[in-house]
């Protein structure tokens, strides 16, 4: 059986902006994931939602997006059978050292409707066009306040210590260069912590899977193809 790319989106908690990657992945079978806003939003709580809302009894293929991360590593310490490989992008397993340091990038995207500047700053780039920019501002306007600010509470409350070890998990790391909102100690410390996996570092803001679909297409697809390739040999 065919594993199924399952995707688990960034802070925004909606598969809305994935359609760029998923149109790459049209030869695969694909789960795109949103979390509910009806419902506090704990790493814990989420975990649980996750584990009920997903069919773990088939294989997949986790790829999980800066929030999530922490998800993804938890979902596969709990299933690790079903999950054949993980890719985080843009991602942290624990919360930066100076929390206070860590809110400031994100309090222009708090705004109800944040500024052009603020999303090319932080999000997507200054190269963005003008329909990207309001794409993504229309996207936050809809995610209530207190959703948003519950999903960050949960990124603050990290701690390394509660990294899962998934040394036999095949693993692949994105990391954005160019990124204005994971201070760069926390995207180092998640490398640092698993050292087995593979790392690449993009030249990208911090929506690497949106602004750099075809790099970390091609980057996942030859990583996937070697696991796959190693798991079936073994």
């Amino acid at each position: 059986m065919q594993p199924i790319y399952t995707l688990l989106p960034g802070l925004h908690g909606t598969s809305e902006l994935y359609e760029p990657l998923v149109q790459l992945l049209h030869e695969q079978e694909v789960e795109c994931i949103s979390y509910p806003h009806d419902r506090p939003q704990s790493y814990e709580l989420l975990t649980e939602w996750l584990s009920h809302h997903i069919d773990w009894s088939k294989p997949r293929i986790l790829i999980a997006e800066s929030f999530s991360g922490p998800l993804a590593l938890m979902m596969t310490a709990e299933f690790p059978y079903s999950v054949q490989a993980l890719v985080l992008a843009a991602s942290f397993c624990a919360s930066p050292s100076n929390p206070n340091l860590a809110l400031l990038p994100l309090r222009p995207l708090m705004m109800l409707r944040p500024p052009n500047a603020a999303i090319r700053h932080f999000l997507i780039g200054s190269a963005a066009r003008d329909t990207e920019t309001k794409q993504l501002q229309d996207l936050v306007s809809t995610i209530p306040s207190k959703v948003m600010s519950e999903r960050i509470r949960s990124i603050l409350s990290l701690e390394s210590a509660d990294c899962p070890n998934l040394k036999d998990t095949p693993m692949l790391i994105l990391q954005a260069s160019e990124d204005n909102v994971i201070p760069w100690e926390a995207q180092n410390q998640l490398c640092m912590h698993y050292e087995h996996a593979v790392t690449h570092w993009i030249d990208s803001p911090h929506l690497i899977l949106q602004v750099c679909p075809l790099e970390c297409h091609s980057l996942i697809s030859q990583f996937i193809s070697t696991t796959l390739t190693s798991k079936s040999h073994a």
